[in-house]
């Protein structure tokens, strides 16, 4: 069996005025991307597959994407990491 040809991995970096990062952009495997970028005290999150997903307020816990995750965790038990 041959093996399958690694899909690469691009990861773009944004930069602010002070040189810290602003956003962050990985786009994976055949259609995923994942974008976290950070704005006026808020962190966005993004997931999407070709043009569909979502996003979500990262910026407190508790917030929208910790609620997210554990409707993951709660839907998906074997999809777990801890």
């Amino acid at each position: 069996m041959a093996d399958k040809p690694t899909q690469p991995i691009d990861v773009d970096v944004e930069h602010d005025s002070q040189g810290g990062v602003c956003r962050a952009s990985i786009r994976f495997g055949p259609h995923y991307r994942v974008e976290v970028s950070s704005e006026d005290d808020r962190t966005e999150f993004v997931l999407v597959y070709t043009h569909h997903g979502f996003r979500a307020d990262a910026s407190d816990p508790g917030g929208e994407l910790e609620r997210i995750i554990e409707r993951v965790r709660e839907t998906d038990p074997g999809l777990t990491v801890d």
